[in-house]
């Protein structure tokens, strides 16, 4: 069953985010695709994430399916241009991938390129999904048509605390049909902005999967907190990390990602969440899916 296909069924759906290594090294996006293949409905093959180089999203993607896990393919506008952006949409429809993530992408300044890299600035986030959704009707950005469509599933981001309604529906309108969301621990907060989205119906219009993190130390979670725009971590969780280290301090992160995933299944509109583990995926995410009393089986 696919991502889609989950979320049109109604499961809670679990989406994992895979980082692509550095060294060309297939073997080792494989090994990660083989641990998470059981556990989730699909895995984000992140695009130069944080403004660093990384092995292509589209080889990531192909490693993916042949592994038997769903891809979403991370695009971000700001390598390409539309050319590009087109180019390699269509690459990844013929390689067998049908979940797409729309991104900007992060400011070159976050990584070591600010003075070696073009931002590319012909289309932003919501562009590209207009981009997408236009190549889903056949057509190209010149007026070219595809005699073959692509059938994407189109997800974008939304930033808790930060984005509006007005801002998420303005994705929707151009096309987007799921959104994943920035790390949550203040669920509590979290609903807060949220139940504003239920009442303008955002989430029946496009699913919403929430962002969860299993940290791994207390400078983790500070540094998610004072430097990730709209990643607010509460004093409780502060708390539960802080003074810990090495095996304790990751087995504290699961309990953590466990209790917010909780909480959050319990929260009207919330469709699924996001499972980021940056670092120990492979370690990290079976620990918190694979525990009985969650009740989650893909």
């Amino acid at each position: 069953m696919t991502l889609r296909e989950a979320l049109a069924a109604g499961e809670f759906a679990l989406t994992a985010e895979l980082t692509a290594p550095l060294s060309p090294d297939a073997e080792a996006v494989r090994r990660t695709a083989r641990v998470l293949a059981p556990l989730v409905h699909a895995a984000n093959v992140t695009d130069n994430q944080a403004a660093s180089v990384k092995i292509s999203p589209l080889a990531s993607s192909v490693w993916l399916v042949e592994e038997g896990l769903e891809p979403v393919l991370q695009l971000t506008t700001r390598d390409r241009n539309v050319l590009a952006l087109q180019a390699d949409l269509l690459g990844a429809s013929t390689l067998g991938v049908r979940a797409v993530m729309a991104l900007s992408g992060d400011p070159l300044a976050v990584g070591k390129y600010e003075s070696l890299a073009t931002h590319v600035r012909d289309v932003d986030s919501v562009g590209l999904v207009r981009l997408v959704a236009e190549m889903n009707a056949g057509r190209l950005a010149a007026g070219e048509t595809l005699e073959q469509p692509t059938d994407f599933f189109i997800l974008s981001a939304a930033n808790p605390f930060l984005d509006s309604v007005e801002r998420l529906e303005a994705k929707l309108d151009a096309g987007v049909q799921g959104f994943q969301t920035n790390i949550v621990y203040d669920v509590e907060g979290f609903a807060e902005w949220f139940t504003p989205l239920v009442a303008a119906g955002v989430p029946q219009r496009a699913p919403v999967l929430v962002g969860v993190t299993p940290p791994r130390s207390f400078r983790t979670l500070q540094h998610l907190h004072d430097n990730i725009p709209g990643v607010q971590v509460d004093t409780a969780t502060f708390n539960r990390m802080e003074g810990l280290e090495g095996d304790e301090a990751k087995a504290a992160g699961v309990e953590i990602a466990v209790d917010v995933l909780r909480q959050l299944r319990e929260l009207s509109g919330v469709a699924g969440v996001h499972l980021m583990a940056p670092g120990w995926e492979a370690e990290a995410i079976p620990r918190v899916v694979g525990r009985e009393a969650l009740g989650i089986r893909p």
